[in-house]
């Protein structure tokens, strides 16, 4: 059975090669309706819609690909739709999370790039940069490059992504165009600026600020929960005093991942504003607080021979209304949208 969806996959590749979307759509279609757990398959059908210039059914799949828990590849193809339907701050929240799961793949910049490049072209630039850091042989990195560095009016920049990306694909006229367009311009133009535009203004935090920060403290308040569940199965009936350690990683490892979300927001309000831009947010904040803190308590008195099974029972509990208060604010967020 594996055999025939993959052979199906395959077919379905050829088709959109040679330009046939919509019979690999149909094929692919068919396929699902015999596999409907099948993430990869739903992945290429988001692709094929894509191609066929239909963001939305290309998002309807790519959604139902990351329901079934594909790792990055739903993420960049749900960004690519988004920035295709104008929807450019949900855009960035999709690539930032490919980002996340797959760091490694330098698609994943690719797209966070050009998802950035509608607001914030110098943030583009970056995440392009890392691109090319990654895959310095590709040419569409480079090419990402040098369209956000021109967008950023980096030109020197823009200049040399062209060049190396089309010595790396010498048959692609597209980026034989942009790549004489920038070099062709005259003495007087302005284009010939070596130095960034640098954007000044203030930080704001708007729709993209508010669900990156929930989708942090949701993701927080659901490891608290998981380790705190971890920490009452693994002490019935009675918790030993190693335990601890075990409670002691389940802090840290918290901890690091709450630093690595804040790090990477991409507005980092100060907490004492965050009650009143996103009161969501310091709800969540506060139960993952109560939940951490209740882990630690629980360890104190693990060490001192009296370890509670209520302490465990208060994070589990915490670290639950984090994530669904979290879940709470973003669906009202995507319903105000709609």
């Amino acid at each position: 059975m594996v055999g025939t969806i993959e052979s199906v996959l395959v077919r379905a590749d050829e088709l959109a090669a040679q330009g046939r979307q919509h019979s690999a759509i149909a094929m692919l279609v068919a396929a699902l309706d015999r596999f409907p757990e099948h993430a990869a398959a739903w992945c290429r059908l988001a692709a094929a819609h894509l191609e066929a210039g239909d963001p939305d059914e290309s998002l309807a799949a790519a959604t139902r690909a990351m329901v079934l828990g594909e790792w990055s590849w739903a993420h960049r193809l749900a960004s690519l739709a988004l920035v295709e339907l104008g929807r450019h701050d949900e855009a960035v929240v999709s690539a930032r999370e490919a980002v996340r799961r797959d760091a490694a793949d330098w698609r994943c910049h690719v797209t966070l790039a050009e998802a950035l490049a509608h607001d914030t072209p110098a943030d583009a630039v970056r995440s392009a940069g890392v691109a090319v850091s990654l895959a310095p042989d590709e040419a569409r990195a480079h090419e990402i490059l040098g369209d956000t560095a021109t967008l950023a009016h980096d030109w020197r920049v823009a200049e040399a992504a062209y060049t190396e990306a089309s010595r790396l694909d010498q048959d692609n006229e597209e980026i034989a165009v942009k790549l004489a367009t920038i070099a062709a311009r005259p003495p007087g133009d302005p284009r010939r600026v070596t130095r960034p535009t640098v954007r000044l203004g203030t930080a704001r935090f708007g729709r993209i600020e508010r669900v990156a920060s929930l989708m942090l403290v949701r993701r927080i308040g659901a490891w608290l929960a998981v380790g705190a569940l971890a920490l009452v199965i693994a002490g019935a009936p009675a918790p030993s005093r190693s335990l601890a350690w075990l409670g002691l990683g389940v802090v840290a490892f918290v901890a690091l991942l709450a630093w690595r979300g804040w790090r990477e927001l991409p507005v980092r309000v100060p907490l004492s504003e965050l009650s009143t831009r996103e009161p969501a947010v310091t709800v969540s904040a506060a139960f993952a607080a109560v939940s951490v803190l209740s882990i630690l308590g629980w360890i104190v008195l693990l060490v001192l021979g009296s370890g509670s099974r209520a302490a465990l029972l208060t994070a589990l509990g915490g670290g639950s209304v984090a994530a669904a208060n979290s879940w709470i604010g973003l669906w009202r967020i995507w319903r105000a949208r709609d």
